[in-house]
Order: structure tokens, then sequence, then C-alpha cells
């Protein structure tokens, strides 16, 4: 089973959630930090949001009702701008017709998981989706990636996460899987990805690499 995160790994989310941010901006706000306000993406939207109400400075009657007005503006204007990663699609594909199981292990929320798949034409590609809080505990914590893999009677030894952050590479760490990082996702350093058993930069170069392990995928780091 091939399980996916989903902001930064399949999908770029982060331009249309930056765009409804500043279109909330009041009159006089401080600049806001668009790096740090990335960095909180794997945490989900509502952490992203936090984060912007604090660069703005704004007092906790003023913040509630900005992150209302943000939230709106993502919903109904700038969600469905997201775009997958040039060769997802085709690497989706290319896995499902290899006879993988595709999950998704995510840390956001159903509603706006379940809008983008349904956008992109993905809603049925996905055996099981596991959405931010569904599970006691949310990424890095290993339970939401753990329950998905055990609905779907998939040993941790026969399944791969794919991730673009600390939080993907934590949690595949805890719950022994061996994990594939995507480079161009989310994170602050490389270093973050670590441990991974591969790494990539395009989507492309994914299939490939997992047809030439079969069905057992180690989290043991590869040797020279």
């Amino acid at each position: 089973m091939i399980v996916f995160d989903l902001d930064g790994t399949l999908l770029d989310t982060w331009p249309g959630l930056l765009a409804a941010v500043r279109s909330a901006l009041l009159p006089g706000s401080p600049d806001l930090d668009p790096a740090v306000l990335r960095l909180r993406m794997s945490f989900g939207i509502d952490a992203v949001l936090n984060q912007a109400v604090r660069q703005m400075r704004l007092h906790h009657d003023e913040a509630a009702g900005v992150k209302i007005r943000i939230l709106d503006a993502y919903l109904h204007q700038w969600l469905c701008t997201a775009q997958p990663y040039a060769g997802t699609q085709a690497m989706l594909h290319s896995l499902r017709s290899a006879g993988y199981r595709l999950g998704l292990c995510t840390n956001r929320d159903r509603c706006t998981t379940e809008t983008l798949l349904a956008h992109l034409g993905w809603s049925a590609w996905f055996t099981s989706i596991i959405c931010l809080d569904e599970c006691p505990h949310a990424k890095p914590h290993p339970d939401p990636l753990l329950t998905l893999l055990s609905r779907n009677a998939c040993p941790p030894g026969q399944a791969l996460f794919v991730g673009d952050s600390l939080v993907d590479a934590q949690c595949a760490a805890s719950a022994q899987v061996a994990f594939a990082a995507h480079r161009q996702g989310y994170h602050a350093h490389p270093d973050d990805l670590f441990p991974q058993v591969m790494a990539f930069n395009c989507p492309s170069e994914l299939a490939p690499w997992i047809a030439r392990q079969g069905t057992a995928f180690s989290a043991e780091l590869p040797h020279d």
C-alpha cells in the first residue's frame, strides 16, 4: 500500500491559501512573512491562520473575525486553484494500474480534502483517507498512519508513506513505515526529510522506484 500526504506532496495548495490570507489584510497591518506561514502548512489550515493573525498583531476579538474572513475567502475563491505537481496524476494512475492500493493521510480537514479530490476527479482513487481530528492525535504522531494501515490490513513493512515535511518524516519513523520524501514540498530544511528510503523532485521518479521494490518496503536507510 502507498500512502500519501496531500499538501506539498500531491498538491501545491500554498499559493491559494496565501492569496486568501492576503485578501483579509487590514489597512496598516504589518507585513506578512510568507516563509514562516508556509512552514505551518504541514500542521493544517488552522495552524497557518493562527500564525497569520499573530503576524498581523491582532487583538483576540479582531483575530477571530479575520480568521473567519480568510477561511471564507479560501473556501469560496481559492481552494480549487490548487494544482497537482507536474506528473502527479500520471504517477497515481501508474501505481493504481500496477495493483497498489493508495491511501491518503493528511492534516487537512475532511471537508476541504474531499472538495479538492472531487474537483480533480480523484475521489475514487484512494482506498482509505484519514484527515485531521479523525484520530486522537494528528501527524507527526503515528496514530493516523497506523490507523489507516490497520483498516486495510496492511502491515507497516508492506507500506510506503510519501510526504514532504518534518511532520511526515517523523510520523513514518514512529510508525516504522518506510518514508519517501518529496523535495519540492513544504519542509524547512533537507534534513527534515530524514530518515528516508528515497527522495524525489518529480513524481515521475517515484513509480519506477516503487516498481523495483515489489510489495515489501524496508524502513532501513539504503546502504551506499
